[in-house]
């Protein structure tokens, strides 16, 4: 690719937001004056309008709010009892979606409730509550998704699912679980068949010494609603001159759960995206390609918005989606982009550190569980960009889906980084005529499905082959 100008541009994008605060003060007000943004509450709503006003201010262009229906969910009381083989009370929450229900049943001790263990123990589960670890991998290592568990246990007949928090802490463990109906969007649809709730590591640990001295049985009592409301995705854009209908997009869910500020999963990817958007706007008139910025809304509720938004724009028309569900944490320095598949990628983004002097991991595994996948699903190439050093020596999310999800985590050096580190990178694909990836066929990427252990679920769900919407 021919310089034209693109390092000055470089040095003008670096030193914009090296010595900028905007993205730590934006994340703060996010946090502290609005509050948790929980898919469809009021709080999601005043976070997409300030969101929006942000966009306005930074100049970028064709900036507006995409409104979605969808299913929210607001939480009652819930309490756990163990009844035997002695009687203690624990402190849990329920997982959204969670209906109400009032179960005195057996405890049954699934492992880490991955399909092995299941089957394990599969004459066992039916009528019973099982119990299980909610995230075990590592960072850097991949394990089954809550989801996956919850639906495991239904399959075979639980009646209810306590999630244990893997990092001490005394904090309870949180995220969504599946609707009754896979094919439907309303309150009725989206509510789930059994109720779930999460525990802290002491509470959970403590249970299942218990349990070494006899069967268990508890008591669970859940108290909530599922009602029909809306959410957004909030958007904007830096039109290309050259190529104005080749988008190269970027964005992090701004949603987060309601029992923390969802600071770092993902108040600060969306940030990073705006971030970069702010220092790019510097350049309207100048870039190929068009740069889109998306916030997407209710991620946590099942990537809603990234479902709507992937289902009403023109596919051919995207070169590359970059997701940011895991950007701007972490001290700085330790970014990971893994891409979806997309072998022929590895290279060009390899070649984009060594000849930026700035390493970064490049890996390549698609995964189903955050905002980049229904890209994927029509075949655009797609990756997801993270900080690796977040979670360090803690399990899963680490501080994610728990309480201690606040800003007081946030490192500005973070944020800055991943910010300049993105909008480099949007920069190359905008300006780039030999973008190597092209999207692929509805065959190519069912076989990619399948071989993945994701195809029979999307096929029940409707959610593939996809269908365009209007």
């Amino acid at each position: 690719m021919a310089d034209n100008g693109f390092r000055e541009m470089e040095r003008t994008i670096i030193g914009n937001i090296w010595t900028s605060n905007e993205a730590y003060d934006t994340l703060r007000e996010m946090c502290d004056d609005i509050g948790h943004r929980f898919g469809g509450s009021e709080s999601e709503h005043k976070g997409a309008e300030f969101i929006k006003k942000k966009l306005e201010s930074y100049g970028l262009e064709n900036v507006r709010l995409e409104e979605f229906p969808m299913a929210s969910w607001e939480r009652g009381e819930a309490s756990l009892k163990l009844t035997a083989p002695v009687e203690r009370d624990f402190s849990c929450v329920a997982l959204p979606y969670c209906p109400s229900a009032d179960l005195n049943a057996e405890l049954l001790h699934v492992g880490d409730g991955e399909l092995a263990d299941f089957e394990r123990v599969a004459d066992q589960v039916p009528g019973k509550i099982v119990i299980s670890a909610s995230e075990t991998n590592r960072p850097g290592e991949r394990g089954s998704h809550r989801i996956d568990k919850y639906n495991w246990a239904v399959e075979h007949g639980a009646i209810g699912y306590i999630y244990i928090n893997q990092n001490p802490g005394l904090l309870h463990i949180t995220g969504s679980i599946p609707g009754r109906d896979p094919n439907g969007e309303g309150a009725a649809a989206r509510e789930a068949p059994i109720p779930a709730v999460g525990v802290s590591w002491e509470s959970g640990s403590m249970i299942l010494r218990l349990l070494e001295r006899g069967v268990g049985k508890v008591e669970l009592k859940t108290n909530n609603r599922t009602y029909d409301s809306k959410s957004f995705n909030v958007i904007g854009e830096i039109v290309g001159t050259e190529k104005p209908n080749e988008v190269v997009l970027m964005g992090g869910h701004f949603d987060g759960h309601d029992i923390a500020q969802g600071a770092g999963d993902d108040g600060a990817g969306a940030v990073t995206g705006m971030e970069a958007a702010r220092a790019l706007a510097a350049f309207k008139g100048k870039l190929k390609r068009t740069v889109r910025v998306i916030c997407f809304g209710s991620e946590e509720l099942g990537l809603i918005g990234a479902w709507r938004h992937a289902a009403t724009t023109d596919p051919d028309s995207y070169v590359f989606v970059m997701n940011l569900d895991g950007a701007g944490r972490g001290q700085g320095g330790q970014e990971q982009l893994n891409l979806s598949g997309w072998d022929e990628l590895l290279p060009y983004f390899e070649e984009f550190g060594r000849e930026h002097h700035y390493d970064f991991t490049v890996r390549n595994q698609l995964n189903s569980h955050s905002d980049h996948f229904p890209f994927a699903v029509r075949g655009i190439p797609n990756g997801t960009l993270n900080a690796r050093d977040t979670s360090a020596g803690m399990i899963g999310r680490g501080w994610g889906h728990t309480e201690a999800d606040t800003f007081d985590k946030i490192n500005p050096r973070g944020l800055q980084m991943s910010a300049v580190l993105v909008a480099r990178l949007m920069l190359k694909m905008a300006q780039d005529d030999a973008f190597p990836a092209k999207r692929r066929s509805v065959d190519e990427v069912r076989q990619q499905l399948d071989e993945a252990g994701l195809l029979a679920r999307l096929e029940s769900s409707g959610r593939f082959p996809p269908q365009q919407q209007t």
